[in-house]
């Protein structure tokens, strides 16, 4: 165990009896301060990894039922929530586009019509990160587009063309273009679905954000910070000129591939009919006219939720065949195997459902509404100001801890304040979610920034330098999107609803 490992967890340790045995503050009922006392182990231990995250998760399976503050099927239902069954079966969909190897091939083929000039190869391997990412795991869409970028990069060093920008440029653009993308659909970032679970357990009656509302303010940032990044990129690291036998990689690894195989088109099939089934589950408003989702129309609209369809989607790829890869010969298989399904991040749904009880805890035990009043004076701030400063504080902190436990601990409080000032909560908690993932500065900000880091191509100092000046161009690009299209799109300007009350 490293050092700061240890003090971590000699320092939660003592965090949580120090909270659970001082004087309860004026107005926290007794379950709250308890419940608090959890907060802050959790917190530290997740801080400092020192235990493994997920195991940080399972932390109230244990001390919520000993604590009286809710009982262990209460607890227990929190890791079974919607939120989760989505997280896993969007999960399951990646993985099969993965083991079939439908993402090469796309990648591929975008990367294939991108030239050979070194700032049109960023945005390209930016443009097809963003694309991937929007439905697989950051970190998994950064390694897969790694040994394409670094079979480039090594094919210009020994040309001798290479300037010194191109490499580390590529490395960063392919980490931060995972994070832009995963923030644009519900299933692209785990702490997006930290969100839909903690409204749902702090405002049972809120209106489920569903998988159309999210893209229709998340693909617009995606939209918008692609080419902010890339443009920043371009300039920071002066990209002149164009590589040498770059499109000759990516050539040949595209007629390596061959013709597009039988397991690759029912994988593509299945996956455009699950994205098409999320985008219209649900009514449509558009002003006065509603266009009726497939759930309405079935009668079950009260009955399905997102997680639903991705079930539905994992049992078909489970169900049918792959068929014949050409050229190879192959014994029968499905289209998604449990060998293959073993690999898949099972230990996010932990950390998931660790915040899902967290956030049922506050509720239950009153603390949201504590700590709601006590920070509800940065809610008087006009909204501009309060939208910034929260997204800063959010971003500072998800540089030095991790993405998922940054939403888990600061969603609800961001609730709590939102709603003790007067103001929708989705006002903060959704910009507070984005900026939850929009860590640019440290190996240990993303999996995707580590893996990048990890090839050699980049400094320290260059992804700090970097990572650090995109923070004054990604804070006020979050806050202009929250107060455009966030704002007027989940009509968040008319107060606290009463749903919320």
């Amino acid at each position: 165990m490293k050092r700061y490992q240890l003090i971590g967890l000699c320092g939660g340790l003592a965090l949580f009896f120090l909270v659970l045995l001082m004087p309860a503050p004026a107005g926290m009922p007794p379950s709250a301060q308890r419940t608090a006392a959890v907060t802050c182990l959790m917190a530290a231990w997740w801080m400092t990894e020192a235990i493994p995250i997920s195991a940080t998760g399972l932390a109230p399976l244990v001390l919520f039922p000993l604590l009286g503050i809710l009982n262990s099927e209460e607890t227990g239902a929190n890791y079974g929530e919607d939120g989760v069954l989505l997280l896993t079966g969007g999960f399951f969909i990646a993985k099969s586009i993965e083991s079939n190897n439908l993402h090469r091939r796309i990648a591929l083929v975008i990367l294939n019509r991108g030239g050979v000039d070194r700032a049109r190869v960023l945005l390209s391997f930016m443009a097809v990160t963003a694309f991937l990412s929007l439905w697989m795991a950051n970190v998994t869409t950064t390694l897969m587009m790694l040994p394409i970028a670094l079979a480039i990069v090594s094919k210009d060093d020994a040309a001798g063309t290479d300037s010194n920008g191109f490499a580390p440029a590529l490395m960063l653009g392919i980490a931060w273009a995972a994070t832009i993308g995963g923030c644009g659909t519900l299933v692209g970032t785990p702490t997006n679905v930290i969100l839909v679970g903690v409204l749902k357990n702090l405002y049972p009656e809120a209106p489920p954000i569903t998988f159309l509302t999210w893209m229709a303010f998340g693909i617009p940032m995606v939209l918008l910070m692609i080419p902010v990044t890339w443009y920043y990129l371009k300039r920071m690291c002066r990209l002149e000129g164009a590589i040498s036998g770059g499109q000759s990689v990516i050539a040949d690894e595209l007629a390596e591939l061959g013709p597009m195989t039988t397991p690759e088109k029912r994988v593509l099939v299945i996956g455009i009919l699950t994205a098409l089934a999320w985008l219209f589950r649900a009514d449509i408003h558009l002003d006065s006219v509603v266009i009726p989702g497939w759930a309405s129309l079935l009668g079950v609209q009260d009955q399905v939720h997102d997680a639903t369809v991705a079930m539905c989607a994992a049992l078909l790829l489970f169900t049918l065949p792959a068929g014949k890869t050409k050229g190879k010969d192959e014994p029968p298989r499905r289209l998604l195997t449990m060998q293959a399904a073993k690999t898949i991040p099972w230990d996010i749904m932990f950390i998931v459902g660790g915040g899902y009880a967290l956030a049922d805890a506050y509720e239950a035990t009153g603390l949201v509404v504590w700590l709601g009043q006590e920070l509800a004076f940065v809610v008087s701030l006009p909204t501009i100001l309060m939208l910034f400063f929260v997204i800063l504080a959010i971003v500072l902190i998800t540089e030095i801890n991790s993405n998922t436990a940054t939403a888990n601990v600061c969603l609800p409080i961001l609730g709590a304040m939102a709603v003790a000032g007067g103001v929708h909560p989705l006002l903060l908690m959704i910009p507070g979610t984005v900026a939850c993932s929009y860590a640019w500065m440290l190996p240990s900000g993303t999996g995707g920034n580590a893996a990048v880091f990890a090839s050699g191509k980049l400094t320290i100092g260059q992804m700090i330098r970097y990572g650090f000046f995109l923070n004054f161009i990604s804070i006020p690009v979050m806050v202009l999107v929250a107060y455009l299209i966030i704002v007027p799109l989940f009509g968040l300007s008319g107060g606290t609803p009463a749903w919320a009350q």
